[in-house]
This record gives C-alpha cells, sequence and structure tokens, in this order.
C-alpha cells in the first residue's frame, strides 16, 4: 500500500472538461516526474469519473449537431484512460500505463502493481496518480506518489 500521505497534492478547477484541468495540473506535477526514466518508469492512474463529462458533453453535442459535426477534439478525453496517456506523452513514460476506474479499491489495487513492478524490476519509479475531477461547483483533487524503492511497509 502507498503512503498515506501523497507527495503532491492539490485542487483541480472546477467546471472545465478533463482536458483543460489535466493540462492546468502539469506544471504542478513536473517536478515530481522531473527524474521519470522512459521505458524504466510506470504510471498508475486511478480516478472515479475520467472522462464522464466530456463523453456527456460529446454526445449532447452530438445529437444537437449531428455525429458528423461533433467536435473529434473531444472524442479521446471520452475514455477513461486520457488523463494517464496525457501525462505519460507529457513526461516520457514508456514503460506500464495503466488505468483503474474508481475510488480506495481502486488505490490499493494500483499501489499493489506499482509494488509488483518495482518489486520484480521491471521499473526503476512508479508513479501513482489520484485524479477526480471537479463537478458543478465543485473542485476536483489530484494527489500523486512517486515510489523509487520499496519501505518495508509500502
Amino acid at each position: 500500500m502507498i503512503r498515506t500521505v501523497a507527495d503532491l497534492e492539490f485542487e483541480l478547477h472546477c467546471d472545465v472538461l478533463e482536458r483543460q484541468s489535466m493540462e492546468s495540473a502539469m506544471d504542478r506535477l513536473a517536478p515530481l516526474f522531473e527524474n521519470a526514466s522512459g521505458e524504466r518508469s510506470a504510471l498508475f492512474l486511478i480516478s472515479p469519473n475520467a472522462g464522464s463529462a466530456t463523453a456527456l458533453r460529446f454526445w449532447a453535442d452530438a445529437q444537437t449537431t449531428g455525429v458528423a459535426f461533433a467536435n473529434p477534439e473531444l472524442f479521446p478525453w471520452c475514455l477513461a484512460n486520457a488523463p494517464c496517456a496525457a501525462l505519460a506523452r507529457r513526461f516520457g513514460i514508456a514503460g506500464p500505463n495503466f488505468t483503474w476506474l474508481g475510488d480506495e479499491e481502486a488505490l490499493q489495487a494500483a499501489s499493489s502493481a506499482a509494488e509488483y513492478a518495482l518489486k520484480q524490476g521491471r521499473v526503476e519509479c512508479a508513479f501513482v496518480v489520484s485524479v477526480c475531477f471537479g463537478r458543478r461547483g465543485v473542485p476536483g483533487c489530484l494527489r500523486a506518489w512517486c515510489v523509487r524503492n520499496l519501505p518495508d511497509k509500502f
């Protein structure tokens, strides 16, 4: 299990779609990811609501304008793994990349996967990111951990 206190934690904007929310978080995440090492780094992302707001907006627009005229820029962000992919591209993480949908159980699964990858020597560094996107005036939250070696109690 990962440490209770995240290495980095901050609020995400409310009332914006996932893409804008993640773009606004990238600079704040940069110090944590500065030593990412390509294929020797792994990324494990958890979210209870990734893709949902964008998917609803995309399909509402498609119903209004027709599928042929729906904004194609939104479509990739309808997928739950889009935040993980955006982080991997931005910080050059070419090792394992996984997304779990959920809350605490998903976080436990991701931390177990990170621990396993480190113990097996598949990676030198594992990043675990938990992101809950903001909704209807309520800000979201992003928590992130970087684990390079396993303490006795992970």
